[in-house]
This record gives structure tokens, sequence and C-alpha cells, in this order.
């Protein structure tokens, strides 16, 4: 009975942890590639053609200083925390298997977790210096992957809610919302990747370039920035509006999903749903109006992963209540 208990409540707090380590690794690597190190530029946001206050006063180099310790900070916590997570994702593909009589249920997502941070550790030998978007892309949604399959096996430790499971039309609406949040991410970390953060600036639209170019949209395409423009980069205003157009079709389908929890055992986990697109889309808003902010921009990658996370997990949740 011990061993039964050491599984089933164990491993998910493991899981756990290992989900919260992530969600730092994935904060972390935000600040770094946003802020200049790596796919970013340097210093932020100049590689935007923005021209601030502090460089007309001639004291750049005084408030670039300690952004560059701070990278450094945030390298060497990200290589400790990464190097933390892997003997924990074993424990859990260990655990998850070595039960003969009833092996944990999560163990296919552990060890697929296992093969994304084995993919993520060869993935960043490549990271540096790297400048093509695919490199930004594959590391983002890796890292965003990572988290949500870490919280849903999390999740899987609530197997006592009551009424749990979705009615068939929610939990579609789980999976469109998945679907739409997974494209919306992709496109915005083409955004970040391609410099296309300022191409359009207002609020309620976006003036593509005429005639369209889709190259822009060539993950293996090498962004150049054309400060000289304006707005800044406007040729590649197309990447931007994908990414606020498909950033509205997921709230909707992520409000819908929400709703379909009401009444059921995932209530709260709903009503968080919501509250996480509310403050994603004040994030959006923000960093239009900041002229992205290092610190908004960071805050709108974790948010996120912990949109798509939250998603996953009450899709989880309603299939293990379904198998019970």
């Amino acid at each position: 009975m011990r061993v039964e208990y050491s599984h089933d409540v164990l491993l998910p707090r493991v899981a756990l942890v290992c989900a919260l380590l992530v969600i730092t690794i994935v904060g972390l690597s935000a600040f770094i590639r946003l802020s200049g190190a790596g796919l970013g530029c340097s210093p932020w946001p100049q590689c935007y053609g923005q021209v601030t206050h502090i460089e007309q006063r001639g004291i750049l180099q005084t408030a670039i200083a300690p952004t560059s310790t701070a990278i450094t900070v945030a390298r060497f916590s990200h290589r400790i925390l990464a190097v933390l997570l892997l003997p924990l994702m074993l424990v859990l593909v260990a655990g998850g298997f070595s039960k003969k009589s009833e092996p944990w249920s999560e163990r296919w997502v552990a060890l697929f977790a296992l093969g994304l941070v084995l993919f993520l550790a060869v993935l960043g030998r490549w990271t540096a210096g790297a400048r093509v978007p695919a490199v930004t892309l594959g590391n983002l949604l890796g890292g965003f992957m990572l988290f949500a399959l870490c919280w849903s096996m999390a999740c899987s430790g609530s197997r006592l809610l009551v009424g749990a499971a979705l009615s068939g039309r929610a939990n579609a609406w789980a999976w469109v919302a998945v679907l739409l949040l997974l494209s919306q991410i992709t496109l915005g970390g083409y955004v970040s990747s391609t410099f296309a953060g300022l191409s359009c600036p207002n609020v309620y639209g976006c003036d593509l370039p005429n005639p369209v170019s889709w190259d822009v949209l060539n993950p293996l395409r090498e962004p150049t920035v054309n400060s000289n423009s304006v707005p800044v980069n406007a040729e590649l205003a197309l990447v931007h509006a994908l990414h606020r157009w498909t950033g509205a079709a997921a709230a909707l389908a992520v409000i819908v999903a929400g709703i379909g929890t009401l009444g059921t055992g995932l209530r709260s986990m709903g009503l968080i749903l919501m509250a996480l697109i509310g403050i994603q889309l004040a994030l959006g808003l923000l960093l239009i109006y900041t002229e992205l902010s290092l610190v908004i921009a960071v805050a709108h990658n974790v948010v996120a992963a912990m949109l798509l996370a939250s998603l996953l997990g009450i899709i989880r949740v309603h299939g293990t209540h379904q198998r019970l």
C-alpha cells in the first residue's frame, strides 16, 4: 500500500517541481533572448531604431552595464536549473515504468518530456549566435511544451475531483484553443526573432506593405533591421498582423473553453484560465503602448506558457476522470 502511495502522490509532486523549474527557465530564456543575448539585439530596444533619452544624454554605456550583469546572472541560473531538471525527469520516467502491477498513467508523457529536454539540450549548442528564426522557435515551443507536459503530469494527481469531466463540446473547444494558442505563440516568437515588434505601432491595425511579401514568413530567412523606415521594419507588418489576428481567435477560444468548465469540478481551473487570457491581452496592449518594454515582454512570454499549460492541464484532468 505504501508503494502505491509513493507512486500516485510522489510522482505528480516531482512533476510539479519540474513545472516550476521549467517556467523559471522559460522566463530566464525570454529575458536572455529579448535583452540582447542570443537572437535578440543589444542594447534593448535600440535595434528597433528607437532613440532613448539616455542615449541623447550620452550615458548609454552606464545604462547598459547593469543589464549586462543581469544577463550574466540569468545565463548562469538558466544553466543550473536546466542541469537540475534532467535528473528529475529521469525520476519521473523511471518511477512511471517501475510499478509493474499498474504503471503510472503518465509514464509516456514523462518519456516524451524527457525527449524534449534532450532536444532542447542539443538545440542549445546552435542557439548562441544563431540568426535564423527557426532556432528561436525551436527553443520557444520546446520550452513551452515542456512546461505544459510537466504541469499536466502534476495535474494527474487530482484524481479525486468530483464532476471533473467536461462536456464533449467544451473539451473540443479546449483542443481548438490549444491549437490556436500554439499558432499564436509560434507567431509571437517569430515577431520577436524577426524584429517585427514595432512594425505595427498602432493598437487598432497594421498597414501591410503593398505588395505583401510572403517570404517574410520563411523561418530560415535571416532577419534584417530597417530602422530608417516608418514604422520600423514596416515590411514585416504581415508577421505582426498574423500574430494579432491569431491572438484574437485564440483568446475567444480560450474564453469559450473556460466558460465550459463552469458547473464542473474544473471551475477553478477555468476561472484561472480566463484570468490569464485577460492578463495576456492587457500585456499585449501594454507592449504596444510602452514600445516593447523588456519587463512586459518577458511577462508576455511567461503568461503564454501558463495559458498553454492550464489548457492542457484541464484536458488532462478531464481525460483522467473519464478513465476512472
